[in-house]
């Protein structure tokens, strides 16, 4: 069983609570029932951040692996980083970003990432399924190369506008504190929620392990990546 179904984006806390921990704890439940023996489970990096008060997508996240890890399955757990693709809604998000007339960073912007292409996301998955991977591991995985996120924004902006410029700097931690109380009451009509900000402020790096040692060298850089996803 492969597990990637989550909520994501703009959800309110009890609906990302309902699907992503609820939701896996019942997917459990039925294969346990129906004899399914492995089980793969596609969480994020974010489960990690050491900041994430107002995360509620990763802390349904963390709630859904300690299912996994109490359930009787054989399992495996990945945690991919920003994941870029045709449609993906965090590089779009920061394509709105670094595409305005001033680019608007959050924080120092000196917080890296290690953003993971769709495709070699795929691959990984097809790897521990061909080697019958699961013993219990949770694994980390990031594309080939790792950059802060500011020079990350400048990269798409010079893909897309064929230039850079100087990015205006916003303060982080008061505008997480912020929409973790507007959006109580406003989630709608805001354009970005509090966790969709701790990118910008915890690093999102891949700790070592054996997957991501053998498959990483050969996952595409961060100007293939681009070209994939952001060429018509």
């Amino acid at each position: 069983m492969i597990h990637l179904a989550a909520a994501t984006g703009k959800a309110k806390p009890a609906e990302y609570h309902r699907v992503n921990a609820e939701g896996t704890e019942i997917l459990l439940g039925e294969c346990e029932k129906a004899g399914v023996i492995n089980f793969l489970f596609i969480s994020s990096i974010a489960v990690k951040f050491p900041q994430k008060k107002y995360y509620h997508y990763a802390l349904a996240k963390e709630q859904a692996e300690a299912k996994v890890r109490q359930s009787r399955l054989h399992y495996t757990i990945l945690r991919p980083t920003i994941i870029i693709g045709k449609g993906s809604p965090a590089l779009a998000g920061l394509v709105r970003l670094a595409c305005l007339p001033k680019p608007v960073v959050f924080g120092t912007g000196k917080t890296m990432v290690q953003p993971i292409f769709v495709g070699d996301l795929a691959l990984a998955i097809s790897e521990i399924l061909s080697a019958d991977g699961f013993s219990g591991e949770t694994l980390e995985l990031g594309g080939r190369e790792s950059l802060s996120i500011e020079d990350f924004m400048k990269r798409i902006r010079e893909f897309l506008k064929g230039h850079g410029i100087a990015a205006l700097h916003w303060p982080l931690a008061p505008t997480i504190a912020l929409l973790g109380v507007l959006e109580k009451f406003l989630s709608p009509i805001l354009p970005l929620n509090a966790g969709q900000l701790y990118s910008f402020q915890c690093d999102g790096l891949v700790g070592p392990n054996d997957l991501s040692s053998r498959l990483s060298p050969q996952f595409l850089s961060v100007k293939q990546m681009l070209e994939e996803s952001l060429c018509p």
